[in-house]
């Protein structure tokens, strides 16, 4: 296999691209500075528009992992990988028409607060941290497979990669909340 090497233009694009999102994350934390509350941070104010909010869902939906790993999923089982798209028909207008306008009316940012509410602070928190733990193992195959790429494409180590992948987007994240996250994916 042939090694690929990213040409003075390619770095220059790559690196604007990185920067740029870099400052979307310090826009929104200098444009949102005087509002700090949760509400803001983490819902936007609740005034996202809803063209940004659907491109950052669908690229959620669509990690490095689906981009690489689908196509090698397909080719090797078949194409019984098609049933888990048929599945989101059946769940995605579910959530939409019952999930969503619960949580909207009860004014409440998260399933976890459903799950205080409903049951009790101890279901809560065991949810919580069985979702962190998910998160964590699922976070380290989504940081490692661009990282895998990048290193391939760019020459550099992995785990040179790997930082600067995580830092970027953990500045833009951390500084610039759920806004630089969204226009980020947009």
């Amino acid at each position: 296999m042939s090694k690929a090497d990213f040409s003075s233009y390619d770095y220059i694009v790559f690196t604007i691209m990185l920067c740029i999102s870099l400052l979307i994350g310090i826009y929104y934390a200098l444009k949102d500075r005087k509002k700090k509350t949760v509400d803001e941070f983490l819902l936007g104010g609740r005034k996202l528009k809803i063209f940004p909010v659907s491109m950052s869902i669908l690229a959620s939906f669509t990690s490095a992992i689906s981009v690489l790993g689908f196509s090698q999923e397909m080719y090797r089982y078949g194409t019984m990988y098609w049933l888990i798209g048929l599945s989101y028909f059946l769940t995605q207008p579910f959530a939409a028409f019952v999930y969503v306008p619960l949580y909207h009316n009860l004014k409440i940012t998260s399933a976890y607060e459903y799950l205080q509410m409903r049951f009790n602070r101890t279901v809560q928190v065991t949810a919580s941290l069985i979702f962190c733990l998910q998160m964590i193992l699922y976070m380290s195959v989504v940081l490692y497979t661009p990282s895998v790429a990048l290193q391939q494409v760019l020459g550099i180590p992995l785990w040179i990669s790997i930082f600067i992948t995580g830092a970027v987007c953990t500045i833009y994240t951390s500084i610039g909340g759920i806004k630089a996250v969204i226009w980020t994916d947009t």
